[in-house]
């Protein structure tokens, strides 16, 4: 599976849950607003690779450290759209497990 076609498969998959591509370059695939008990916070997707693999990562800011660290999944290169998406799938449910989790979002 070409490069492209990934990266356009996991941002129709982040689409499809709510996510948001940014409409500005940006190092980050997608975004997504969460209510907190400070005020709306920001999630965000990125992509990166090597030979072998793709690494599907956040970033959400709680607590002054990033809890979406432990959350990534790693996407084998040659794996296929329905192995990608059921990737994707598991990564956003860590995610949003690990959002309602944090604690200005149980506060609110």
């Amino acid at each position: 599976m070409s490069n492209q076609r990934i990266v356009n498969l996991v941002c129709g998959c982040l689409l499809s849950s709510g996510w948001n591509n940014f409409d500005r370059p940006s190092t980050a695939l997608s975004f997504k607003m969460y209510d907190s008990a400070v005020g709306k916070k920001e999630a965000q997707v990125y992509l990166s690779g090597d030979q072998y693999n793709w690494r599907l990562s956040g970033l959400y800011q709680s607590e002054g450290r990033n809890i979406l660290e432990a959350e990534s999944v790693l996407i084998p290169k040659d794996c296929s759209a329905l192995r990608l998406r059921d990737l994707c799938e598991q990564f956003l449910e860590n995610v949003e497990t690990a959002i309602a989790k944090s604690y200005a979002v149980r506060l609110l």
